[in-house]
């Protein structure tokens, strides 16, 4: 069943342009991955410094795959100095209820 992910991060003040290189490798990384549907980064109206990333995956396995890869991990290791906090996960799985 499709999933919706929710990836919430909180950064230090500035860096915007490093910020946004990296959550653009973390994109570009995610479309090559089985599974991989779509995904939009929404900035926070009333803080600048909060973000989140709505991915869209066929299947939770398939969001897990990417997730623990070596490639996205890599990733995580870079935009690590920037966060103010710890990221946060949410999985959802899309369409009608689902038990």
């Amino acid at each position: 069943m499709a999933v919706k992910i929710l990836i919430k991060r909180r950064f230090k003040e500035k860096h915007f342009k490093e910020i946004d290189e990296i959550i653009k490798e973390h994109r570009y990384g995610a479309m090559n991955q089985d599974g991989y549907i779509s995904s939009e980064t929404l900035w926070d109206c009333r803080d600048p410094y909060r973000v989140v990333v709505a991915s869209n995956w066929r299947s939770l396995r398939e969001w897990n795959v990417w997730k623990n890869s070596e490639a996205r991990v890599a990733a995580d290791k870079k935009i690590s100095p920037f966060l103010d906090g710890e990221t946060e996960y949410e999985a959802y799985e899309m369409g009608m209820y689902p038990h």
